[in-house]
C-alpha cells in the first residue's frame, strides 16, 4: 500500500510541472514602431519545421543556416504522430492560408480558439480533427524540446533577425495611411516574420470590442550570410497594406456579401486566372478585388500617382481582377466626399453597387486590358549592354530638353562616347526617330523623359520611375541629380533592344563611361556615377516589373 500512496504524492507534486510543460512560455522576439509590432511567433516556426519533416516543397528557397539546423535537430521526430496528421490535412483540402490561420488560432496553451470559419474548419476535416491536430503539436513540444530550442538555442539568432528588421524598417509606416484611408483603427497590428516559409503572405483579423488584433504573415524576401532579411520594399509595403486591409473591407463587407451574389456571372470570365490565385468562388473574388484596389489608392497618397499604377494597379489587372477599375472609380466618390462617408463601413453599401454596372459588352475590353498590361511579351528583357555596335544601332538625342547648355554638353559627350564604343552608329534626333521605321534596330536613348520626346513616348512602359525628389524601382532613391541606365525592348520591335541614360537633370547625363557597372543590369541608379540602386526585371503577376523580391 505505501508504493502506490508514494506514486500518488509524486504525481501530485509532479503535476504542476507536467501541466506547465503543455502551457510553455515563449520567449518574445519582437520590435514595435510606427503602430506596429513585427516579431517571430513560435507557432508559425513549429508549423514550418514540422512541415519540413514531410518534404514540404514551400520553404525558402534561400541558403539560411537555421533550416538547416532546424532539419538536423528535428530529423529524429519524423515519426512523430503530428507530422503524418500535418500532411493528411494538406491532402484532404487544405487550402495555401488554412494552416497559417489554423496556427494562429492557437493560443498559448495550444488550445484552439475561435475564429475559423465554417469552410476552414470543413477543409481542415472538422472541429475535432483540428482540435486532435492541436494535441499532437502540443505533444511534438513536449517531446522534442522546441520550447528549449526556441527560447535558448535560436536566441542569438532571433535577436539578430529582429534587430536587423528594426533597423530596415525604421522610416517605414504603413499602418497610419490604412487608418486614414479607411476612417477607423484597430487594436494592434502584428507582422509575423516568417522565417523559412517561402509560399506565401498571409493576413488574419481577430475580432475584440470594437476593435480587432491585425495579424500580416510575411515570408522571407532575400538572405544574407546565412539569414533571412526582411526589407521594407514596395513588394512589403503591398502585401503588409493588403494583409492588414483585409482587416478592414472583411468585417464592412461580410454583412453585405451576399447581395453580391446577382453578379456571380462575372466570375466566369476570369475564373481561371481566380482559380489559379486560390479563390474558387465569387465571393472571395470580390474581397480580393476590393482589397487590392484600396491598396492601389493607399498607394497612389503615398507614392504618387505614376509610380502606383506601375507597381500597384498593372500587377493587380494583370493577375485578372479585371473588375478593379470600377471599384477604384467608385471608391473616387468615397475619397471625394469624406464627410458623407466618414469611414468605409458606412459607404460599403455604395460600394458593391459598382458591380451592376459592368455589362457583358464591358468585359471583352476589360480582358484586353489585361493583355495590354503584359506587353512586352519577351523571354527576357535586355540589359544595356545588349546592342549592336554597327550602323543597325541608332544613338538617339533629346533636343528639347529646358536646359539648352546642358543639352549641347550631352550631345558632345555623346558624340564622343559614340565615337569611342559604337563609331559606326548614326547620331539622330529625337525628332528624326519618330519619323522613322525603328524595326530591326537597336536604339540608344539619350535625355530626359521631357526633354527627349521619344523617350517621352515611350518611358511609361518602364517600370523605373523618374520624379523631380527622386527615381523609384523597387523602392525610393531620394534626390535631386540622380542619374540611371535602364534598357526595355524597342517598342517598335521586341527582338530589339532599347538602351536609355537619363537623368532627373539634363546636366546629369555626362561621364556615365565611369562606371563599369552601369550596362550590367536591367537598371542602375546612381549620383555622379555612384551606385545607389540597381536591379534585375522580372516577370511578376504576368507582367515585367523591378524584382519585387529586393
Amino acid at each position: 500500500m505505501i508504493m502506490p500512496r508514494l506514486f500518488f504524492i509524486l504525481l501530485i507534486l509532479l503535476m504542476p510541472g507536467l501541466m506547465s510543460s503543455y502551457a510553455q512560455k515563449f520567449s518574445t522576439y519582437k520590435t514595435e514602431f510606427q503602430g506596429a509590432e513585427y516579431r517571430v511567433d513560435p507557432r508559425i516556426e513549429l508549423f514550418n519545421i514540422v512541415c519540413m519533416l514531410f518534404g514540404h516543397n514551400g520553404m525558402t528557397q534561400h541558403n539560411i543556416t537555421y533550416k538547416q539546423q532546424a532539419l538536423d535537430r528535428f530529423s529524429p521526430y519524423k515519426k512523430h504522430p503530428v507530422v503524418d496528421s500535418v500532411l493528411n490535412t494538406f491532402r484532404k483540402g487544405w487550402t495555401i492560408d488554412d494552416p497559417v490561420f489554423f496556427m494562429l488560432c492557437l493560443d498559448k496553451k495550444f488550445k484552439l480558439r475561435e475564429g475559423l470559419s465554417h469552410e476552414q474548419l470543413s477543409r481542415g476535416g472538422g472541429a475535432g480533427r483540428l482540435q486532435e491536430l492541436a494535441r499532437l503539436f502540443q505533444d511534438f513540444v513536449l517531446k522534442t524540446g522546441f520550447d528549449d530550442w526556441f527560447n535558448n538555442t535560436q536566441r542569438p539568432f532571433y535577436q539578430q533577425v529582429i534587430a536587423e528588421t528594426a533597423y530596415n524598417f525604421r522610416s517605414f509606416g504603413p499602418v497610419r495611411p490604412l487608418e486614414a484611408y479607411f476612417g477607423e483603427r484597430h487594436r494592434s497590428y502584428t507582422v509575423i516574420l516568417n522565417l523559412l516559409s517561402g509560399y506565401g503572405n498571409f493576413g488574419r483579423a481577430f475580432a475584440g470590442r470594437g476593435s480587432s488584433d491585425l495579424y500580416a504573415v510575411v515570408e522571407t524576401t532575400s538572405a544574407s550570410a546565412g539569414r533571412p532579411v526582411f526589407t521594407p520594399s514596395i513588394s512589403v509595403f503591398n502585401l503588409i497594406v493588403h494583409e492588414f486591409g483585409h482587416g478592414f473591407v472583411n468585417p464592412a463587407l461580410d454583412p453585405l456579401i451576399a447581395g453580391a451574389d446577382a453578379y456571380s456571372w462575372l466570375y466566369e470570365p476570369i475564373a481561371g486566372d481566380m482559380k489559379r490565385a486560390g479563390y474558387q468562388s465569387w465571393r472571395s473574388t470580390v474581397y480580393e478585388t476590393v482589397v487590392p484596389a484600396i491598396v492601389c489608392r493607399i498607394a497612389r497618397i503615398t507614392f504618387g500617382e505614376e509610380f502606383a499604377r506601375k507597381n500597384f494597379y498593372n500587377p493587380t489587372v494583370a493577375r485578372g481582377f479585371i473588375y478593379a477599375d470600377v471599384i477604384i472609380n467608385k471608391l473616387r466618390e468615397y475619397e471625394a466626399c469624406r464627410k458623407q462617408y466618414p469611414d468605409f463601413r458606412s459607404f460599403a453599401p455604395e460600394l458593391l453597387t459598382v458591380f451592376a454596372s459592368v455589362k457583358k459588352e464591358d468585359i471583352d475590353f476589360m480582358l484586353k486590358k489585361i493583355d495590354s498590361i503584359r506587353k512586352p511579351v519577351v523571354d527576357r528583357i535586355p540589359k544595356p549592354y545588349d546592342f549592336a555596335r554597327n550602323n543597325s544601332t541608332f544613338f538617339i538625342l533629346g533636343t528639347h530638353e529646358p536646359d539648352k547648355q546642358a543639352e549641347s554638353a550631352m550631345h558632345a559627350w555623346v558624340k564622343k562616347y559614340r565615337d569611342v564604343i559604337s563609331g559606326d552608329s548614326p547620331l539622330i534626333t529625337d525628332d528624326e526617330a519618330l519619323k522613322l521605321d525603328l524595326r530591326g534596330r537597336d536604339l540608344v536613348v539619350f535625355g530626359t523623359p521631357a526633354g527627349n520626346f521619344l523617350l517621352k513616348r515611350y518611358m511609361s512602359q518602364v517600370p523605373v520611375v523618374i520624379e523631380q525628389d527622386g527615381i523609384s524601382a523597387n523602392q525610393k532613391i531620394a534626390g535631386q541629380n540622380l542619374q540611371l541606365v535602364t534598357s526595355w525592348p524597342n517598342p517598335a520591335d521586341s527582338k530589339k533592344t532599347m538602351v536609355i541614360y537619363t537623368a532627373q537633370q539634363t546636366a546629369d547625363i555626362v561621364n556615365f563611361h565611369y562606371s563599369p557597372n552601369k550596362d550590367q543590369y536591367g537598371y542602375w541608379i546612381a549620383q555622379n556615377t555612384i551606385t545607389l540602386d540597381r536591379g534585375e526585371y522580372v516577370n511578376h503577376c504576368g507582367i515585367w516589373t523591378c524584382d519585387p523580391s529586393r
